[in-house]
This record gives structure tokens, sequence and C-alpha cells, in this order.
């Protein structure tokens, strides 16, 4: 076969950079969706009860889009979905300022969920069609922190100073149009709808169920029991009576394991598959879980908690990489990121409802079983995908 139609038009330095940009571009106000609901409450007058539905308004309209992005991902052109959705995530965003009333300001927080959530299902959908999805879902993970990490920083201490919860809102927008320029490498299509390239690429052609199902089903697990466990770190410090100052310098010091984790994957590329690293990294948030259990030392509760974000950067890259490897006409892929936005909803929620009591025992034994469950479907489904579409392929010959 003639060698230009091998090459993969995906793999461009430029449209990679692209992908990582509106990724990160996408994941911005989840990333600091905690400021976002802090300056809500302290300066729109709210009780927990009313954040706690404005992230849910984030939720909703986060996981309608990028669910229903399986019927729209491969039909519409991502640099026209990216022109649209890039205005209307800073707009919505602003007309959350005008307006007092409360439902206004969820109203707009949808939208701009939705918005966003567009924004991130282009990126994830553009990194899979390139010849290394592993590699880049890893440097996703990694650059997604940066511009949200920034932001917490710099804008309690300067724009919500001064303007309050407008000027978080200005933050995100001012950071949202710095970016943009980089999405006009934004390709109109991409390449697994190519003829050609498919057929060059004939090494993966898995059928597509119930394989990809039961690896998504991994990812919206595995983020469940991870977020679960993330959204009560914290209050595990609080329980074994360690310093708030040093807990709270620790939780800065995770976040940095979390994108090593990502990075590792990175360098690691696929070249030992998925299931062998998701099991690797699966042994280690069982062993952070350990860790965590009623910890001595504060020592002991440092390590676990560097343990469980780096294995929750670590694994998130290389279960996305699966589902992608498995999704050879490329619609299934954007379904993983309404899986880890299931996930990311309905954790924290179980996890309050263990806690309960105080007692973090039966959170960690969730935590453990949901990790022990995707396990063995991404593993399974690895295992099985790989020997069917070796026997489709000889079956085409």
């Amino acid at each position: 076969m003639d060698q230009a139609l091998q090459k993969n038009s995906m793999d461009a330095a430029t449209v990679v950079i692209a992908a990582l940009v509106v990724s990160a571009i996408g994941a911005l106000f989840y990333n600091v969706l905690p400021l976002y609901l802090g300056t809500a409450q302290d300066y729109r007058d709210l009780d927990n009860r009313a954040i706690g539905f404005l992230s849910s308004s984030f939720f909703a309209g986060f996981n309608l889009v990028t669910i229903s992005a399986f019927f729209w991902i491969r039909r519409l052109s991502w640099s026209a979905i990216v022109a649209v959705a890039t205005p209307l995530a800073a707009l919505s965003l602003y007309a959350g300022t005008l307006f007092d009333s409360y439902a206004a300001l969820l109203l707009a927080t949808a939208i701009a969920g939705g918005a966003f959530a567009a924004l991130y299902g282009v990126g994830t959908t553009i990194l899979g069609d390139t010849s290394n999805p592993a590699r880049w879902y890893g440097v996703k993970i990694a650059a997604e922190a940066f511009p949200g990490v920034v932001l917490l920083l710099v804008l309690p201490s300067t724009a919500i100073a001064r303007w309050g919860f407008d000027g978080a809102i200005i933050g995100i927008i001012v950071v949202l149009i710095f970016l943009s320029p980089f999405l006009f490498w934004i390709p109109a299509a991409g390449s697994k709808g190519d003829q050609h390239l498919a057929e060059s690429q004939s090494s993966l052609r898995a059928p597509q169920s119930p394989y990809i199902w039961m690896t998504l089903a991994a990812v919206l697990l595995f983020f469940s029991g991870a977020s679960a466990m993330w959204a009560f770190v914290e209050r595990i410090a609080a329980r074994g009576g360690f310093d708030p100052s040093s807990v709270g310098v620790l939780l800065s010091v995770t976040l940095i394991f979390a994108v090593l984790g990502s990075l590792l994957a990175a360098a690691i590329g696929g070249r030992y598959g998925n299931a062998r690293p998701f099991v690797a990294g699966a042994a280690l948030f069982l062993l952070s879980l350990l860790l965590l259990n009623a910890p001595d030392t504060f020592t002991d509760y440092a390590i676990g908690a560097c343990v469980l974000t780096f294995s929750i950067g670590f694994l998130l890259p290389v279960a996305v990489t699966e589902v992608a490897e498995l999704d050879h006409d490329g619609r299934f892929i954007v379904l993983s990121v309404p899986a880890i936005g299931i996930g990311a909803m309905t954790g924290p929620g179980i996890a309050g409802t263990l806690a309960q009591s105080g007692d973090f025992l039966p959170l960690l034994i969730f935590g453990a079983v949901m990790m022990i469950i995707s396990t063995l479907l991404i593993t399974v489904a690895a295992g099985r995908a790989r020997p069917a579409a070796a026997r489709e392929s000889q079956a085409e010959v």
C-alpha cells in the first residue's frame, strides 16, 4: 500500500497540540470547580445544599452532551464544534454574573458544563485517532492540570480578592481566551473514518460489543471508586488528628504525584499493552488503601495519599487508551468522557453515605471493590478482544 495512504494525519504536531489544548480548556472549569463553588457560596449567599445543586447542574450539562456525542461526534465538523462551544462556554459563565437569580446561575452553569464537555470530547476523540493514544492520553491528563493549578494559586489573592465571584469567572475566561489561538489547528474530521487508514490498521479489528462496553464500564467503576477516595482523603487526615496546615500542603503535593503518574503512562506508551499496566496500577491503588486505613503516623498517611493520586493519574489514561484501541471506527471513545463524569458524580455521594458514621473502613472497602471489578473487566476485555480480532482478520483473508 502507498505510504501516503498509511500516514496518519492525526499524528501531526499541530493537531496533537490543538487536541491537548482543547482538552485542557474542556477540563478547566471542572478543575477549578471547588473554587467556583466556594466563591459562589461566599459572594452569592448560597448554602451547602444550593452549591451542591450548582455542582450537579454542571455535571448534568456535561454528561448530557458527552453521552449524546456518540451520535454526532463523527458527523459534525470538529472545528465547527469548537468554534461554537468555546465562546458559548465563556458567554454562559459570564451570564451567570449578570443576574442575581439562583435559577439563572443554575442554567448558566449547566450550559457551561455542556460547552466544556463538547470541547473535552473533541480533544479526547482526536487523540484517540492518533497512532499512539497511550502516549498522548498520558500527556493529556498531565497537561489538563496546569491551567487549573495556575488559577487555583493566582485567583484567590488577585481577581477574587478584588471582584469576588465575578473575579473567579473573569479568571477562567482570561485563560480560555489566552489558549484559544491554538484551537485554529483543530481538524474538521479524524482519521478513523478514512477507509484507507482503516485498512492499514487492521491489526485490531475486534468486535466492539461486548468488549468495548466492558471497558467503558471499567472506566466508570474505577473513577467512581477513585473519586470517592479523593473526596474524603482530607477527612481521613482530620480523623487521624493530623495538622491541617501540613495536610493542606500535602494535598498540593499529591497533585504533583497524579501528574507524575500520567507522565509515566505516557512514557510507557502502550509498550506493555494496557491490561498489565492497569493491573500494576490497581495494585498500587489497593496498597494506598491499606496505608490510609487508620494511619498511625502522618508519614504513613502522606505515603498513602501520594500513592493514591499517583495510581489514579496513571490508571486513567491507561483505561481510556484501552477504549480507544478497541474502538476502530472512533465512535465509542467519546463515551469515556461521560463514564468519567458519571463516576466523578456518583463516587463522592456514595462515599458520603458510607462514611456518615465517621468510620472510613466501608469507604475503603468500596474503593477496593470498584478497583477489583474494573481490573477484571479490563483484563477480560483486553484478553478476549485481541484473539477475536485475529480470528476475524484470518476470516477476511
